[in-house]
């Protein structure tokens, strides 16, 4: 069976739009319990509350703490007051993530104010869960879509610039994740139409995400940004939607996954250990080492991870990379996707190569 889902139901990606957050409540609740993290909502209570008030809308706020994890949820569900009938979430993919298990633990509506573009969790039907010290633990897949998300461009313009090139990371990859899955293949309409959604993110990423970065950093609300935002929040999301069972993640994510495991690297984004992980997926696929460095290039100009050190890794250690690997293939991950065997040995031994062409290629940058 192959299952289509496209979503969300209504996305709007419009200045100023969070001034309507009450009027988008009003036609699916009457009565919001709102999931925000602490600095998302410093930037958007302003506008949310004034147009709650507008709207006449009491509401609950709870703000959203750590990671999304099954402790986390645990915490917030006892404070949702009985006669809620609808969630709201106000922040980044985490907390964002966090608003829809709680709305679909409690079988209610959700909608999602993204204050950051660095994934696609505002607007897919799934949310992935880590345990309190982030390390990956699972992928919870819903039966339905956000009811809306609102996306105001200037809040994302005034996030660190760090968020929207990890969106990026976290959303070029689409396109070779999925190719891979079904070359040589029978492909549905549902397939093709997720491939051709993965191609053409990729493209508006290669066209626009220089100019969206430098945009950014300058406080402009341009064009480029408006198309990279939609890119990273809406329309990375609609490829697995369209493709759900065809164009479903493979090496990159799961690599991504397994290399929670390794304590130095806490910090480094979703977006980018992604990126990074793609990188390791070619190498995986036999490409060479030029067409590695290709796309290294690409990555140096919007500031996406070329080697494990930039991700915070200070020192190689064997055994943490080697667990990484490890996870990384464990049965259930979706690097089996991919039309060749995977072995623990050969994911370990793409962390390390790329590791190592990413540091050789800034040394040479160095000296040139």
């Amino acid at each position: 069976m192959h299952i289509a889902k496209t979503y969300p139901s209504n996305y709007i990606q419009e200045q100023g739009i969070l001034r309507k957050t009450g009027e988008w409540i009003k036609k699916f609740g009457t009565t919001p319990f709102i999931v925000a993290g602490p600095t998302a909502w410093s930037k958007a209570c302003a506008k949310v509350t004034e147009s709650l008030h507008e709207s006449a809308l009491d509401y609950t706020l709870e703000y959203f703490e750590g990671h999304c994890s099954e402790e986390e949820l645990q915490r917030i569900l006892p404070k949702v007051p009985s006669h809620v009938d609808i969630i709201v979430g106000v922040g980044g993919g985490q907390c964002l993530d966090m608003a829809k298990l709680v709305a679909t633990r409690l079988q209610l509506p959700v909608i999602n104010v993204a204050t950051l573009a660095s994934t696609c969790a505002a607007s897919a039907a799934q949310s992935i869960l880590y345990t309190p010290d982030h390390v990956f633990v699972r992928v919870e897949s819903f039966d339905h879509s956000p009811a809306a998300v609102l996306v105001d461009p200037d809040i994302i313009r005034n996030a660190p610039v760090r968020y929207l090139t990890a969106g990026i990371g976290d959303t070029i990859v689409k396109w070779y994740e999925a190719i891979p899955l079904n070359e040589g293949k029978y492909q549905n309409a549902m397939t093709k139409a997720g491939l051709k959604m993965a191609e053409l993110v990729r493209d508006l990423l290669f066209e626009f995400s220089e100019q969206a970065i430098q945009d950014c950093e300058q406080g402009k609300t341009s064009e480029s940004l408006r198309q990279v935002i939609d890119a990273n929040i809406l329309l990375s999301g609609l490829v697995g939607g369209l493709g759900r069972h065809t164009c479903a993640s493979s090496g990159a994510h799961a690599i991504h996954y397994g290399m929670t495991v390794i304590p130095d690297m806490k910090g480094a984004f979703h977006g980018e250990l992604v990126a990074y992980g793609l990188l390791c997926q070619f190498k995986l696929e036999g490409k060479s080492d030029q067409e590695i460095v290709d796309f290294m290039r690409f990555y140096q100009k919007i500031n996406l991870p070329i080697s494990l050190r930039d991700m915070g890794l200070t020192e190689l250690r064997e055994e943490e990379l080697r667990l990484a690997a490890k996870k990384a293939c464990a049965p259930e991950r979706t690097i089996h996707n991919l039309q060749f065997e995977i072995l623990e040995e050969n994911v370990y031994q793409s962390i390390v190569d790329v590791h190592q062409l990413g540091e050789s290629m800034k040394k040479n940058a160095a000296l040139n």
